[in-house]
């Protein structure tokens, strides 16, 4: 029954967990919550995080280097999989044999080949770790299905899903008529997506309100050349950052530290990727950008380096960073109703997932775009997972 499903508490109480693993120096693999606290709390070893951002590109077939060994990503991601699939088990006191797995409409943008990969790659991995039948679903068409089952009567919804890699969108019929339908492609009006999330949000205000205090517009040499942006885009990436942590950028900021005509800075830059510090950086850059979704103004210490830093941030700082990317999210949401062949007015219900949702200014573009339109704030974190497990049970049961 209807009433019976539940969201396992998978990461300790938590129903949801961050894709993040923590690789200690002895190989142990720690998930989630806890390999963050790991690796911002000095914890020897790697941290990897954000790899659903990996999916659909040229790195799914590359390595990366963990404790001197070279492990493949697709070995990465297989081991985060098998970690959620034990822990249910585990909690559920059964074995998993089916499941259906959530993806964003796109997992690359004008790339279709790119998503099939992806796709079947996902696949590929979801076999590997045990399951056998196995189902797709696009998350924001879940998070619908999540929202359906307590409205009293039909609405017409735009769904916006802000996730940490990217931004879907859908416009799709839900409520009582609907909601007992197995097949319901004739009820989705239209899907669109865009790499664009939370991860590029946290990129541009790091770029905006903390690189410049490690070097970022600054010159160096006889001919004032500016310190190469890839670094400071590459260290306010998550998926980017370990690949910064090479003796070739060392030497390189060696060199530029020499010719520099901020020295102070450029020795912090170069401290920060000697001692591996970047990922705890943007650990403080995400939690000030939550932070300023409740409060007028933040100061964020970084103690980790030799001088400890102060970053007063306001939330005009986040909304100066992240406009371009709210105006793409905005373009997303239109192209989404231009595709269903309709106008913003005709929705009457927004449903709203993803923790991105919480920043101002992408709710209050939100609000703007769709002015006449009930806007479902609640649930925003579970309703894709609870979403994908409702479409399990007309799948399976």
């Amino acid at each position: 029954a209807l009433d019976n499903i539940h969201l396992v508490p998978i990461d300790h109480n938590y129903e949801t967990v961050p894709t993040a693993l923590f690789y200690d120096v002895y190989d142990n693999v720690i998930f989630g919550r806890d390999a963050i606290s790991h690796y911002v709390g000095g914890g020897e070893g790697r941290l990897i995080r954000s790899i659903k951002r990996i999916l659909g590109t040229d790195l799914m077939e590359k390595s990366t280097i963990i404790n001197d060994r070279s492990v493949k990503f697709d070995t990465i991601i297989t081991t985060f999989l098998d970690y959620l699939k034990k822990r249910t088990e585990n909690y559920c006191q059964a074995e998993l044999n089916s499941v259906v797995i959530g993806r964003p409409v796109h997992f690359q943008e004008n790339d279709e080949q790119a998503d099939r990969k992806a796709q079947e790659k996902l696949q590929k991995l979801a076999t590997v770790v045990g399951f056998k039948n196995i189902i797709f679903q696009y998350e924001p068409i879940a998070a619908a299905f999540a929202h359906e089952k307590n409205l009293p009567q039909d609405k017409l919804a735009c769904v916006v899903d802000l996730g940490g890699g990217t931004s879907d969108f859908s416009i799709i019929k839900i409520g009582p008529t609907y909601k007992k339908k197995k097949e319901r492609s004739d009820d989705i009006l239209s899907t669109y997506g865009i790499r664009v999330g939370g991860n590029d949000l946290d990129r541009e205000f790091s770029l905006a309100s903390f690189m410049p205090a490690f070097g970022k517009g600054t010159l160096y040499g006889t001919k004032n050349l500016p310190v190469p942006n890839f670094l400071f885009s590459h260290l306010s990436e998550w998926s980017q950052i370990n690949f910064c942590y090479t003796l070739r950028n060392k030497l390189l900021l060696k060199d530029i530290l020499n010719q520099s005509k901020s020295p102070i800075k450029i020795k912090r830059l170069y401290d920060l990727l000697d001692m591996q510090l970047a990922h705890s950086l943007l650990k403080k850059v995400e939690d000030s950008k939550i932070e300023l979704t409740k409060n007028s103004s933040v100061n964020t210490i970084f103690p980790d380096l030799s001088e400890k830093l102060h970053f007063l941030i306001t939330p005009k700082n986040l909304d100066n960073a992240i406009q371009n990317e709210v105006i793409k999210i905005k373009d997303g949401i239109t192209e989404t109703l231009t595709l269903s062949g309709l106008k913003s007015d005709k929705i009457d219900f927004v449903i709203l997932a993803g923790g991105t949702c919480e920043v101002p200014l992408v709710k209050n573009m939100i609000k703007e775009t769709f002015k006449d339109a009930i806007i479902a704030e609640t649930n925003k974190m579970e309703s894709v997972c609870e979403g994908l497990t409702l479409a399990a049970q007309k799948n399976f049961f």
